[in-house]
């Protein structure tokens, strides 16, 4: 499409009367591919979205979610639809600024993972799941974070929408961090947990590559 015909769409289009939040119940950063999805689930959101789900690039406006809108979580959401290494080999500066987190995970994690899994699209998943912790682990890093985590204020998660049916026979979201924790039998008995039901926590808090 014509980049005049998007604009012609834009100016066109009829916008729904809504009236805006008074309450957001979570800030979510996601891969910009499952916005639509987000935004559908979840209208009540803080959504911030960019290619692969990173920190990095929008601490402040996290940080504006905890400290305004009073948000009581912020997930993290990757995809198995992202391709990391195709991100990271972007040929521009810009790239080495926006994933710089995500680089230091390719690199220290690429070599490792392709001895242990031979299914490009497992491996790709595998450094998603360990993406999204290390965004956690930034998270959890500054102060104002993790003071409100360490109060029980506030929780900190992480999530991978899985597209190419890796974790199941079906596109679902799948819980593979809590406040830094990235054990799923871990994450199962956590008390903060136990009003999920017993069936769902064994089915959706999963993920393929544990860390011990």
């Amino acid at each position: 499409m014509k980049p005049v015909k998007v604009i012609e769409k834009l100016l066109l289009k009829e916008c729904r009367n809504r009236e805006p939040s008074v309450e957001y119940d979570s800030c979510i950063v996601c891969a910009a591919s499952v916005v639509w999805r987000i935004s559908t689930l979840f209208p009540e959101s803080f959504i911030i979205s960019n290619a692969a789900a990173q920190v990095f690039p929008n601490l402040a406006s996290i940080y504006h979610s905890v400290r305004d809108l009073k948000v009581p979580l912020i997930a993290v959401v990757g995809t198995t639809a992202v391709d990391l290494e195709k991100l990271i080999s972007l040929p521009t500066q810009s790239a080495e600024v926006e994933f710089k987190l995500l680089r230091k995970t390719y690199e220290e994690n690429a070599e490792i993972l392709l001895s242990m899994y031979d299914n490009p699209e497992v491996l790709n998943a595998a450094l998603m799941e360990i993406n999204v912790d290390n965004q956690i682990e930034k998270l959890l890093s500054i102060p104002e974070i993790k003071t409100p985590v360490e109060e029980n204020k506030l929780a900190v998660c992480g999530l991978i929408l899985d597209e190419d049916n890796l974790y199941g026979e079906k596109t679902n979201f799948y819980l593979i961090n809590f406040n830094g924790i990235g054990d799923p039998d871990e994450i199962r008995n956590l008390p903060e947990l136990e009003e999920i039901p017993e069936s769902v926590r064994k089915q959706k808090i999963k993920r393929l590559h544990i860390q011990l």
